[in-house]
């Protein structure tokens, strides 16, 4: 996988868009459901390959020279073909959001997903290279590939002018996500309010204004998440499964399941079981 975090900022129609991850990945196994909080845009583009994803519930088939667009708070779920498994570039934006700026973005509250009408693989190509290379110029190449590519996804969302705002992103977020959703079985409230350098009540309010749930809600649901696709498409034992979630015991971790869910994981993993 090839992945660069630099923060690149840059303006379009006096809208601040700020890069935090740009990444080229071979996708062969399922990637648990999670989501992004406000501010947020993930911008997913399958270069080659095919398999499905899951968006807020409803499942689309995706395959070579797709876009997936993903707002705050929609749930979603990757699943590569076994054996045509996705070529995948993904951008990771924070945007602004205040009000009436959604109503100027259409890509941030709306699920989208299309075929690529526009070449877009060749922007994508050209990105990964100027990340790797850092030649002469590269954030201001870097800058208009990322600018055409959010153009040709407003041209598919039949985008009219609105009305713009301004707004100074949160550059927490992509950090605190990428805690969840690798980190999820070890991680506490301290810690991640040290990692962030924020006490622990401002960790709190800021997982509050953020992302509308507690610490432990946010923990639950990427334990649950991990869960859940392990269920469904691997065959870890139930006692793997609950030690990779974090759980002292298997009677812990079935508990907390049939809580979260309302049935046993071993119900779930028969009900649910990819063939």
């Amino acid at each position: 996988m090839d992945s660069f975090n630099d923060t690149i900022k840059f303006m379009m129609a006096k809208i601040m868009f700020t890069l935090r991850d740009f990444r080229f990945q071979i996708m062969d196994k399922a990637y648990p459901a999670h989501y992004h909080g406000e501010n947020t845009l993930e911008i997913h583009y399958v270069k080659k390959g095919s398999g499905k994803v899951i968006l807020d519930g409803k499942e689309f088939n995706v395959s070579d020279n797709w876009f997936y667009v993903v707002p705050p708070f929609v749930s979603h779920t990757q699943i590569p073909d076994k054996d045509n498994p996705m070529h995948k570039y993904s951008i990771y934006l924070l945007v602004d959001d205040h009000t009436g700026f959604k109503n100027y973005l259409p890509l941030l509250k709306q699920v989208f997903v299309a075929e690529d009408k526009y070449n877009a693989y060749k922007l994508f190509d050209k990105i990964l290279f100027e990340f790797k290379n850092e030649m002469f110029g590269y954030n201001e190449v870097v800058v208009s590939c990322f600018k055409s590519i959010i153009i040709y996804l407003m041209r598919d969302v039949n985008f009219h002018h609105d009305r713009i705002t301004k707004w100074m992103p949160d550059t927490k977020s992509f950090e605190i996500e990428s805690i969840f959703l690798n980190e999820f079985a070890t991680i506490t409230l301290e810690d991640l309010s040290k990692r962030m350098f924020m006490g622990v009540r401002e960790m709190q309010r800021f997982l509050e204004k953020n992302y509308h749930k507690s610490f432990i809600e946010l923990k639950t649901e990427a334990r649950m998440s991990y869960a859940i696709n392990k269920l469904q498409y691997s065959n870890d034992s139930i006692l793997d499964i609950s030690w990779q979630c974090g759980y002292s015991t298997p009677e812990h971790f079935s508990y907390a399941f049939k809580k979260y869910f309302n049935t046993s994981p071993n119900k779930y993993r028969k009900h649910n079981k990819s063939k």
